[in-house]
């Protein structure tokens, strides 16, 4: 899972850190050995901190609160290289207040270009290295920030070093997908998860195959969603028509619906019950789908499984549905 960073969003960043705070569900990183890359949690970009330097809690990347030092990872995706390349223009950069001294090829990611300079930030001055390097079918721009006072502690070569270690893998685990998830899935109920949904939920199933196919195995579906009616009046027929456009199985009808009080805190759930027909084969499926309304968002569980396999299906997906927890 990658993330987009639009072209304008680079030169905000190159102003300095004080944005990325947007970015802190990133923080933590994956535990590796000392002389291994380290990679925030979710991408695929890592590299080995100089010492001195921790995970950050604000941004991708790491910093070191002592001295004011910080590197900050970021994935762009959704564009060609060299136009991401424009983002470290000279001309660019410049309107960025970086008074660039330097500017080279690095090895990084086989094509990696690296400019070093300074740059006024906050009302003081700061070291500056800014590396673009491929990384997969996207690129990546590691940013390192050095106040002039801490350069002692961060010499060029030390920086260099750390540059040098940069590297991309090939797949992020599905596991750190899930902890950038506003959701926590505390009880799996043996089902699997096989797929996160961009930022706001994951795909489930119960069986060994990583398939779409409710025929074939028990799907689970977790998504948040945005909006949804105030009024209890209109979420009915707003529950009902998020499942109509759900899945495109055939002959889709509604058998039952419930207004439930669910969880510790009596959170009102619309539950939906469906039966239908699975598109390829015709083979009987059943439905259900729970949507949980809160203020300006919504959480939404669609399960799925053939009329045989529905007993244990739906019991596996009350036991998830009663795990889901917002991260606090």
């Amino acid at each position: 899972m990658v993330r987009k960073l639009r072209p304008f969003a680079c030169g905000r960043v190159l102003a300095g850190l004080t944005l990325v705070t947007a970015l802190a569900a990133a923080a933590l990183v994956v535990p590796a050995r000392a002389a291994d890359p380290v990679y925030p949690i979710g991408q695929r970009i890592g590299l080995s901190p100089a010492p001195g330097l921790q995970a950050s809690e604000r941004f991708p990347g790491f910093e070191d609160k002592d001295t004011g030092a910080s590197v900050l990872l970021l994935e762009v995706t959704g564009q060609p290289f060299a136009e991401t390349a424009k983002q470290i223009a000279r001309d660019r950069i410049k309107k960025q207040g970086i008074a660039e001294d330097r500017r080279e090829a690095f090895p990084a990611g086989g094509k990696g270009t690296l400019v070093a300079g300074r740059q006024e930030a906050e009302g003081k001055a700061v070291r500056k290295w800014l590396l673009l390097a491929p990384a997969g079918e996207g690129a990546a721009l590691v940013i390192v920030q050095v106040p002039e006072e801490s350069a002692k502690a961060y010499p060029d070569a030390a920086v260099r070093d750390m540059l040098a270690s940069f590297a991309v893998r090939t797949e992020v685990p599905i596991e750190e997908q899930l902890r950038l998830l506003p959701i926590r899935l505390d009880d799996l109920s043996g089902m699997r998860p096989i797929r996160v949904i961009g930022s706001n939920g994951a795909l489930l199933t119960d069986g060994p195959k990583d398939t779409l196919d409710a025929a074939e195995q028990p799907l689970l579906l977790v998504t948040v969603g945005r909006g949804g009616p105030e009024e209890n009046s209109a979420r009915d027929t707003f529950a009902r028509n998020l499942l109509a456009g759900f899945g495109g199985y055939k002959d889709v009808r509604v058998v039952g619906t419930e207004m439930l009080r669910l969880g510790g805190g009596g959170a009102h759930t619309h539950q939906v019950m469906a039966e239908g027909k699975d598109p390829k084969t015709d083979a009987p499926i059943k439905l259900v789908q729970w949507v949980r309304f809160g203020s300006g968002a919504y959480l939404r569980i669609v399960g799925i499984a053939r009329d045989d396999a529905w007993s244990d299906a739906l019991r596996r997906f009350r036991a998830v549905r009663d795990g889901v927890n917002t991260r606090g």
